[in-house]
């Protein structure tokens, strides 16, 4: 399905099926995108951008694995768990990264750039949230069990801040139509 924003990107066209029948299908018109950096450069992106991700996501597993006493607070747990989200979708991002191709649509130059800048940011806020409390319950009373759960929350933040650092060796520019 074709949000709002691209409908200008598509036309009808009528199409015979295999059976015979006319069926109209919309057809990509709109302007194609491709990455600004180098080639080497967008590999070396999507490596990093791979492993931060998975980075992020084992940080993330550990931590919900972990038997501290600092996941009995529901300020601190609960930030981590939502963080399954920004990840889950990080991850798709990845997916939609890996599988573009020298040229890409509009709506795929959009997902693949601002998927990692607002996930990333989410992710960030999130362990940033997490780890205020974590900071709280230290300065109140000493949990040395806990120590696992924050280096896995600092990790977590440190990844999102990379990939959202990275996320301008993803930028597109449009290629010209003659091309």
């Amino acid at each position: 399905m074709v949000s709002r924003k691209y409908v200008g990107d598509y036309r009808l066209e009528n199409v015979t099926d295999r059976r015979g029948k006319l069926k109209t299908v919309p057809v990509y018109r709109g302007p194609l995108f491709r990455f600004k950096a180098e080639n080497g450069a967008v590999k070396a992106a999507k490596r990093r951008l791979l492993l931060l991700t998975a980075l992020a996501t084992a940080a993330l597993l550990v931590t919900m694995l972990l038997r501290s006493e600092l996941l009995t607070r529901i300020y601190i747990v609960m930030p981590l768990v939502l963080c399954i989200l920004p990840t889950v979708l990080l991850w798709m991002g990845i997916y939609n990264l890996l599988t573009a191709g020298e040229s890409v649509r509009r709506d795929q130059s959009d997902r693949i750039h601002n998927r990692f800048a607002g996930w990333s940011v989410v992710l960030i806020v999130l362990s940033v949230f997490s780890l205020t409390g974590q900071i709280i319950v230290y300065l109140g009373a000493s949990d040395a069990g806990g120590i696992p759960v924050t280096v896995c929350t600092i990790v977590l933040l440190l990844c999102g801040a990379l990939i959202f650092r990275g996320k301008d060796d993803l930028r597109m520019e449009e290629i010209p139509s003659g091309q």
